[in-house]
């Protein structure tokens, strides 16, 4: 049977009470698949979902989901409840067109401010934009405290030419990096573990002390 099948299947027998969205599901499906085969074993599946709980719990996950899902939600609402109220102000949707007998004066004022309503729309997003990446770059950068100067400056550097499709895409590619230079102990000697020194192919996850500073901070 093949993964995408089985470690979603997985997920819910270990973790019953966790109701995560469906594109989490798929991308964590999809990120922890890359360490097995359709051949893995049940108890080979578990072992990968419970280090990655160990690591950033499905619960927090899940709150976080909730927490977009009710972003996304507001947002809809609001912007429904501008447009109505635009149409009881008199004011015409983007989407209507100008009656045929609008003055031509009048078009050309609707269009020059329609064309700077775009313009700081554009430049707000900018700068949002922005801030939202340097704001993932400092988390990154946090991960990586500690190791080495030149192995922490080639990871940021990665990390610059990266593109996320979302809060959510973001988060579960950080919890994932700090999971594999912790088994890895890449750039450094602050962790130590990795499938070599441990029995039965189990990850050790780093301690929560070194966890929790990246972790409490994954909702931007």
């Amino acid at each position: 049977m093949s993964l995408k099948i089985r470690i979603p299947a997985r997920l819910k027998g270990l973790f019953p009470g966790v109701a995560l969205s469906k594109k989490t599901i798929e991308v964590l499906t999809e990120k922890l698949a890359s360490g097995l085969t359709d051949e893995s074993t049940d108890d080979e599946i578990d072992t990968v979902l419970n280090t990655r709980n160990d690591i950033y719990s499905f619960d927090d996950q899940r709150k976080y989901d909730d927490y977009l899902a009710g972003k996304a939600a507001k947002e809809a609402s609001d912007k429904e409840a501008k447009r109505i109220a635009d149409i009881a102000a008199g004011k015409k949707p983007d989407d209507v067109e100008l009656p045929s007998d609008t003055p031509d004066w009048a078009k050309s004022f609707m269009k020059a401010q329609a064309e700077k309503s775009e313009a700081l729309e554009a430049k707000l997003a900018a700068i949002t934009g922005e801030k939202v990446t340097t704001s993932r770059r400092e988390l990154y950068a946090k991960v990586l405290e500690g190791r080495d100067p030149v192995f922490v400056a080639s990871e940021l550097k990665k990390f610059d030419k990266m593109a996320f499709a979302d809060d959510a895409d973001f988060s579960n590619t950080l919890a994932d990096f700090t999971q594999d230079i912790t088994n890895s102990g890449l750039g450094g000697d602050r962790v130590q573990s990795g499938l070599s020194n441990m029995p039965n192919g189990k990850i050790k996850p780093a301690t929560k002390d070194e966890l929790d500073s990246v972790v409490s901070n994954l909702k931007i």
